[in-house]
């Protein structure tokens, strides 16, 4: 049975439909569809929810909901710009990096708009041209994607993704206090509750990582994964506290979190020793709080886009630990050894489970594990108790954005004081 909210759910929904269509890869003119559509329908929940309410005794729940949630009204701004003047208008800003495992070279900054963009082909040529001075034969590189409202430094998602959440947070408040049971409603709920523009990570809507292999003359994209953590059917979003690790009545060794950290994964392989397991980064504040990254792709671009994004965090956060976990293949080498780290991935002969840890005071700890035997607990018992080292070894080079991250801050630190 449809109820009081139904209409406006049904308004939201059409609204949040019209950015599921949003691609960084779409030419100007359907992003601009897009985003008109959306600030028109985001609008018009508002006014679909006056009209059900504006003669029953919930209107001043309405009036009370609205001033709480709906407070940014530069949604209210867009929607009268793009329905009474002009097309939304924003900027298309790409980034493209290249990765060693030790740094991050930033090799090109562009600024689209509606009159001077190019189809992402055209890019990619581009991009061609300016590897051929390199020697290596595979390239590791990311394009990362900024939307910002014409005229402004304005971060587009920034301000869309918490505007759609105080809807969902005022339209869910008026449910709540008008009561009525909306079979339709709540079916509309579940739908936005899955819609993929306000559920997957930031990075999934604006950047692809790639490989170029300089003597196939070829790109290759990354397929990526990523775990999504959630109390109760809601989604964790970050910062939750160290102690819920750190105090946990299972797995936990030796009431660390790098102990917790290294244990959980250990255990988590050797149940499975035949199975693939993603890797992971947790970063641990000052405030005794921490973030959670497990993800996976088939391109090594990925992890180390990943650990050089955690050192950008430590130079501008209080980030007191970082901790990561990986497996890395172990490859004979020899004549017929394959040029490509892909290829040399798949022929590998074992793979070992790293762990390790690097602290703002330049503290290192590491566990390695050989994946052969970690079928056995009582090896993986063995390791945990006997083989912690105090210095990085097997993950040295991909952590040393993080280790000089940590050095730089304390360094400015020593000369501040």
């Amino acid at each position: 049975m449809a109820g009081l909210l139904y209409p406006a759910y049904q308004k939201f929904y059409s609204a949040l439909c019209s950015l599921e269509r949003f691609k960084k890869e779409s030419n100007f003119f359907d992003n601009i569809s897009c985003l008109d559509t959306f600030f028109s329908e985001y609008r018009n929940v508002t006014f679909v929810v006056q009209s059900q309410l504006k003669h029953t005794e919930y209107f001043a729940e309405y009036e009370k909901n609205r001033d709480i949630y709906l407070t940014d009204h530069w949604f209210v701004e867009k929607r009268n710009e793009t329905t009474k003047q002009n097309p939304f208008r924003f900027q298309k800003r790409i980034t493209i990096s290249i990765y060693t495992p030790s740094e991050e070279i930033t090799i090109a900054e562009k600024a689209f708009t509606v009159e001077n963009d190019i189809p992402l082909g055209s890019l990619h040529t581009e991009i061609k041209q300016f590897f051929n001075v390199f020697l290596d034969e595979e390239i590791f590189f990311s394009i990362v994607y900024y939307f910002l409202e014409d005229g402004s430094e304005t971060d587009l998602l920034g301000r869309i993704i918490p505007g759609i959440s105080a809807m969902k947070s005022f339209l869910d408040a008026l449910n709540h206090e008008i009561g009525d049971e909306c079979v339709l409603c709540e079916q509309l709920r579940q739908k936005i509750d899955r819609m993929a523009f306000t559920n997957v990570p930031r990075d999934f809507l604006l950047t692809d990582d790639y490989v170029y292999y300089k003597d196939n003359d070829e790109f290759e994209r990354a397929g990526r994964l990523a775990m999504m953590f959630s109390l109760d059917g809601k989604k964790m979003i970050s910062r939750r506290p160290i102690v819920e690790m750190t105090n946990a009545e299972f797995l936990n060794y030796d009431g660390t979190a790098f102990g917790r950290f290294s244990l959980m994964h250990a255990i988590i392989r050797s149940m499975q020793p035949e199975a693939d397991i993603m890797p992971a980064i947790m970063i641990i504040y000052g405030d005794d709080t921490y973030d959670m990254d497990v993800f996976h792709a088939d391109l090594k671009t990925t992890v180390y886009r990943k650990l050089n994004e955690v050192a950008k965090i430590i130079e501008c956060e209080d980030v007191k630990e970082v901790c990561f976990m990986s497996l890395y293949a172990v490859v004979c080498l020899g004549e017929d050894t394959p040029i490509h780290s892909k290829e040399r991935q798949q022929s590998a002969t074992n793979d070992i489970l790293v762990v390790s840890s690097l602290d703002y005071k330049l503290n290192e700890k590491e566990y390695v594990f050989d994946g052969d035997l970690m079928a056995n607990p009582q090896y993986v018992a063995y390791i945990m108790k006997n083989e912690l080292k105090s210095r990085l070894d097997a993950s040295k080079l991909n952590m040393f954005p993080i280790w000089q991250a940590f050095r730089k801050k304390m360094s400015s630190a020593t000369s501040d004081s």
